[in-house]
Parts: C-alpha cells; sequence; structure tokens
C-alpha cells in the first residue's frame, strides 16, 4: 500500500515542505546555497521552490542579505489550524489554572514524527521561566513531553521512531542508551508520567503527562517546566499530581472517559 500512495508523490511539494520546515527551524534565515547543501538539493531547484514560495506569500526574501525566511503565509495557516483545533480552546484555560498554582511554565506539545511541537504555552507568573516558542521543535528522549508522547505510541510506531533518532547528549543526564530509553518509557507507561531531570538544560526540571482524545488515543502531553526544584523534593508527589490532574481534566473535556470495568 505503502509503494503503491509512493507513486502519487509530488517531490517538488515534498521539497517545498522541507525547505519552509528548515526556515521554521532554530535557524530562521537560509542563504539558497546554504540550504541546497542542508537538504541535498541543487541550487537551480531550490531558486525555483524559493521563488513560487515567496509569491505565494509563504517565504519572504531579505534584498540586502540575500536570505529567505518564513512569510506571512505561513503564519496564516498556522493561526488557521489553531483556530479549528478544539486541543488548543479547551487546554488553554487549564493550562493558565495549572501555571498559577505551580508558578511554572506550562507546555503543550504533540509529535511530529521524531520530535516534539510545542503548540501552546503558558508563562510562569514567576520573572524566571523558561525560554521556549509556539511552533518550536524539541527532541523526545531528553523531555518530559517528548518521552510521554514516545511511550504511548502503540509499540510498532514506537519501534519506528526508536530506530531513527539520534540520542545526542545534551546534558550529563540526558539518556544515550536506547535500551535505557526503552525501559524508562516502559517506567512512564506504567506510572502514567514522565520526569525530566536536568536532562536538556542542566538548571530545568519537568514534569509530563498524555491527553487522551475520545478513543482513548495519546494526542498531546502537558508538562510543566522551570527552574525550582521539583523532582526529588518534598513536593515532587504534589506536583506530579497537579500535572498528571491537569491533562486528564483536558482529556476529559476532549471526550474520553476513563474505562474502570474491574475496579
Amino acid at each position: 500500500m505503502a509503494l503503491q500512495r509512493e507513486r502519487y508523490l509530488i517531490n517538488s511539494i515534498l521539497r517545498a515542505c522541507k525547505i519552509l520546515r528548515s526556515l521554521a527551524g532554530t535557524k530562521s534565515q537560509w542563504k539558497i546555497g546554504e540550504l541546497s547543501r542542508a537538504l541535498g538539493l541543487d541550487r537551480s531547484t531550490s531558486y525555483r521552490i524559493l521563488l513560487s514560495l515567496e509569491q505565494a506569500g509563504m517565504v519572504e526574501k531579505n534584498e540586502k542579505t540575500g536570505t529567505y525566511s518564513l512569510g506571512i503565509g505561513t503564519f496564516e495557516i498556522g493561526n488557521a489550524y489553531l483556530r479549528q483545533t478544539d486541543l488548543i480552546q479547551v487546554s488553554k484555560p487549564i493550562m493558565a489554572d495549572l501555571a498559577q498554582r505551580v508558578q511554572e511554565t506550562v507546555h503543550l506539545a504533540v509529535l511530529s514524527d521524531t520530535e516534539i511541537v510545542y503548540v501552546d504555552k503558558c508563562d510562569s507568573p514567576r520573572s524566571l521561566g523558561v525560554m521556549s516558542k509556539i511552533g518550536q521543535r524539541g527532541p523526545l528522549h531528553c523531555t518530559s513531553l517528548g518521552k510521554t508522547l514516545l511511550a504511548f505510541q502503540p509499540e510498532e510506531e514506537q519501534s519506528r521512531i526508536l530506530q531513527k533518532i539520534r540520542l545526542i547528549p545534551l546534558t550529563p543526564k540526558t539518556i544515550t542508551s536506547k535500551q535505557r530509553l526503552v525501559k524508562e518509557l516502559g517506567r512512564i507507561r506504567k506510572q502514567g508520567y514522565a520526569l525530566d531531570h536536568r536532562e536538556i538544560e542542566e538548571e530545568v526540571e519537568c514534569i509530563g503527562a498524555p491527553i487522551l482524545n475520545h478513543l482513548g488515543n495519546v494526542i498531546a502531553a502537558l508538562s510543566i517546566s522551570g527552574p525550582q526544584r521539583k523532582i526529588g523534593t518534598p513536593r515532587e508527589k504534589q506536583y506530579i499530581q497537579d500535572v498528571v490532574k491537569a491533562a486528564a481534566l483536558i482529556s476529559f473535556k476532549l471526550g474520553y472517559v476513563e474505562n474502570k470495568e474491574g475496579n
């Protein structure tokens, strides 16, 4: 079936999407040559695609520097996506309440192939919060959001992702062994939440929990993040309960009803 579908794919559109994803990354301005080398495209192909995307308002060119960045068209499409997504609307007030209660930054993220994407955020009431942006991507193996989303994937999909991801060490506490990561994912699935004990940033601790839709599928994850100590403190249990309860409330409002048969 997959091979049959590939016959109908339009390569130029796939290349255009790769260019847009590159422009949406941490490096937001690119020259044609840089993009071509990064994506393995010849310069003329990159130029034609960028010219077409510019005409459509999807990219903008800085005439002084010759660099390209995302255009207003991508913002419009992104906003349209957010407007039609019940997840964002349902989560917002619950995230705001959680941020106020725990005095931490609250993130909402979804899975995008081998990464997470932050789709909403509520800043910490404290002056010192976490530097992150809606639309930003992050790794799976060293964030509470990523580990949560990966832990609750079907076995086949989880195996596929584990084969593709690279366990890049970002702090001394980052998990860099796939065997250890698999064990961690099993523990997360069993306990219903994930911890990031300074694994992506040395001064940040996070606690994440899954959000389920009406079918019982994990479609997103919720987390609290910040520099204050949470893990291994007397308040750790309370922090975990707050996050799990907030994620469960969002799940309930999305139509998920826990099956309590046998209880």
